[in-house]
């Protein structure tokens, strides 16, 4: 691993040895006052914020990155610097990720001992906030799909409503169900139909954007939540859907081809409305998406977008 600016990169395993801790510790720094405030939260920004408060006590740098590859995770606080410093976390043999410090000057000897000595302390801290953040994802996860699940959509949807209100910015949904799949599960089994809706997965994250979520509500329903787009951009954002999807097949065990195709009711947020209005009156738009013949795309206004797929989609 390289430093920019620096000569050595230090790879530091966590300890929890008091010994160890206790004699690297900065005198500057209060044990007792940094593991109180260190495990007041299981929150892992919040962990990561308390640390780096008390090591801008040690070294005041003016930034820093955590990056943890497993989970998929990149946290970051202040900026950029020219030093850098980066240790490789471990507790006990298990990889806990990535911390880099920046600053404008160099990290020196004792700057290193003093971190090194907090972050012996932040050890059992990081690793209990890791667990929580890791179980927390599991929790908003699908297991088939690997989409967010009603949970995920409940806790960033509110937080997004939030945001759009504060910030006057777009919010839109689409909400969307395959067609006839109760005819794929009857007549090609649930392994055929579970194909299917993973194959629906993985056209919503080569579609949509990475800071669009995608969640699998249950059964065949999924709702993909745009932040920032209005109505127009949503309903362009729902066609691609529609044609990505109609261009999918599912080759069964027999060697016959099971075809899809998707309907859409898609919302963009209007005053006063709170998620589960949202939510409804984009559903509302799939339902008469689906009365009116399948694979369309429908807006919550009760505007069509009726072309069907040969109109839009180029094979």
């Amino acid at each position: 691993m390289n430093l920019t600016s620096q000569a050595d990169t230090p790879h530091l395993t966590l300890v929890t040895s008091a010994e160890q801790t206790v004699r690297q510790q900065s005198e500057s720094i209060d044990p007792i006052r940094f593991l109180q405030a260190i495990t007041a939260s299981l929150d892992l920004d919040q962990v990561l914020n308390t640390l780096s408060g008390f090591l801008y006590d040690l070294v005041a740098q003016s930034g820093w990155e955590y990056r943890h590859a497993e989970s998929d995770l990149e946290l970051s606080g202040g900026k950029p610097d020219r030093h850098r410093l980066e240790y490789a976390l471990t507790l006990n043999g298990q990889e806990m990720g990535t911390l880099k410090l920046m600053r404008g000057r160099r990290f020196s000897e004792t700057d290193q001992i003093r971190i090194e000595g907090l972050l012996g302390l932040a050890a059992q801290s990081l690793h209990n906030a890791l667990r929580f953040y890791d179980m927390s994802q599991q929790l908003e996860r699908d297991p088939l799909t690997g989409l967010g699940n009603r949970r995920a959509l409940t806790l960033q949807g509110v937080q997004w409503l939030a945001d759009n209100i504060r910030h006057k910015h777009p919010l839109s949904m689409l909400v969307m169900d395959l067609d006839r799949f109760k005819a794929v599960n009857d007549n090609h089994g649930h392994p055929v139909g579970d194909r299917l809706l993973c194959a629906l997965a993985d056209t919503l994250r080569a579609v949509t954007r990475t800071a669009d979520l995608c969640v699998r509500i249950g059964g065949d329903e999924f709702v993909v939540l745009l932040p920032g787009t209005d109505l127009s951009d949503a309903m362009e954002c729902a066609e691609r859907i529609r044609c990505a999807v109609a261009k999918l097949t599912i080759a069964t065990v027999t060697g016959e081809q099971v075809n899809a195709s998707v309907s859409i009711g898609v919302a963009t947020y209007r005053h006063g409305m709170d998620l589960d209005q949202l939510y409804h009156q984009a559903d509302s738009a799939l339902y008469a998406a689906k009365r009116a013949g399948c694979n369309r795309v429908l807006a919550g206004s009760g505007t069509p977008d009726c072309k069907q797929v040969d109109s839009f989609c180029v094979s």
